[in-house]
């Protein structure tokens, strides 16, 4: 009877005392949302490359293979290989050598620059145009 009681309040006590504190906390928001999609996000831009690369490289190595006249498939393994290794290269270049998003003007380091926005993908598909970022 006595302990069973004491276990159901300390219970409730309890389950009271966490629907308080989901009620009274505070929401958490995040400040930035960054959401990349399509050609903006590296990873898909890189893999597209290999994908790419890799299917380029059976399609060389398939039209050698046929085309020789001893065919034993090395020519359509190592077309593999190297479009796979060229796709790779090739999309790690792209994604490091393409220009940065840019706002009209920036103040980046205790320094402002004033500069031709560049328009940037925004999120579903829409075009972004960033006219002013603040960097500390």
């Amino acid at each position: 009877g006595q302990p069973k009681a004491i276990v159901k309040h300390l219970m409730a006590g309890i389950l009271c005392a966490c629907l308080l504190f989901h009620v009274v906390a505070p929401a958490a928001l995040a400040a930035v949302n960054v959401n990349r999609g399509g050609d903006e996000n590296p990873m898909k831009e890189v893999a597209k490359s290999v994908i790419y690369g890799g299917m380029a490289g059976l399609v060389i190595g398939g039209a050698i293979s046929w085309a020789s006249e001893s065919s034993n498939g090395d020519a359509v393994r190592w077309g593999f290989v190297t479009g796979t290794f060229v796709g790779l290269g090739m999309g790690i270049w792209w994604v490091t050598k393409r220009p940065p998003a840019s706002a009209a003007i920036e103040w980046k380091s205790g320094e402002l620059r004033a500069q031709l926005p560049t328009p940037g993908a925004g999120g579903e598909g829409q075009a972004q145009l960033t006219l002013a970022r603040v960097r500390f």
